[in-house]
């Protein structure tokens, strides 16, 4: 056992070994004990959940042979193990298979929050403000002036458009209300659906899950107006590994209605 770390006939093995600050070989050879003020710990193959830890106590443990030292003893038996996972199809493809299950239970899940009602679309909203009691009511076809803030809910609750930014860049409010169509298609799916009904001076909060967000191209309404909230909210829309939450939270408010 001296020539080598070999796993046991029992299956394919899973690598973990603590790393100690040594000497060298050749003190390691004389029977110097090794220094014990650090021991960083390493593991490989950790997605292979439920791997037995046969060789953890070997890769520091033995006495390497002669000329060997332990660091490349210890690589050397972490070759071996990740040889054996990459020798068994079967079981890297059941890893894979479940990092990708991992992964859309991410990409799919969704958090109901309480006072807020859902609809068909995945759309949840709040009614903050009714608006005005005889105020016109929006509906398809009608042109509409909307207000608007945004924030990243998972993504420390970052905003990437507000009244203090856009004054910070010496935007006037004003300036940064949107106007569209409603069922033109210009906008984001979640606030062409969630300004139909609304009056007049009425506020409503929006929950949008990412299919009724941003188009990868970014040629949907609204976009933030000042360079901070851009680098926020496409830090977020653009990554593609498939674990970030890109969940928005948005707050408009209607200012204007014109009827078709």
């Amino acid at each position: 056992k001296r020539q080598g770390f070999a796993p046991s006939a029992g299956g394919p093995c899973l690598l973990a070994f603590s790393l100690r600050s040594f000497g060298d070989s050749g003190g390691a050879a004389a029977g110097m004990k090794p220094s014990c003020r650090r021991r960083p710990r390493v593991a490989l193959g950790g997605a292979a959940l439920g791997l037995c830890l046969e060789l953890s106590h070997l890769a520091f443990s033995l006495v390497p042979p002669v000329g060997l030292s332990r660091r490349d003893a210890a690589l050397g038996a972490a070759a071996g193990a990740v040889g054996v996972l990459q020798s068994s199809p079967a079981l890297a493809a059941e890893q894979q298979m479940k990092m990708e299950e991992m992964k859309q239970g991410v990409s799919k899940r969704r958090k109901r929050y309480p006072d807020f009602k859902l609809t068909e679309s995945g759309l949840q909203y709040k009614d903050i403000d009714p608006g005005r009691t005889n105020g016109t009511l929006a509906g398809a076809g009608d042109t509409v002036v909307v207000t608007w803030e945004g924030y990243t809910i998972n993504y420390f609750g970052r905003p990437f458009e507000t009244r203090t930014l856009q004054e910070g860049s010496g935007i006037v409010p004003e300036q940064a209300q949107l106007r569209f169509k409603i069922g033109d298609g210009t906008v984001i799916p979640a606030i062409d659906e969630a300004v139909r009904g609304m009056a007049e001076e009425g506020v409503r909060q929006l929950i949008v899950p990412v299919e009724l967000g941003y188009d990868a191209e970014k040629r949907l309404q609204p976009r933030p107006t000042t360079f901070s909230g851009q680098r926020a909210l496409d830090f977020v829309m653009d990554n593609k590994g498939g674990m970030m939450d890109k969940t928005l939270l948005i707050n408009i408010g209607l200012k204007r209605v014109y009827k078709q």
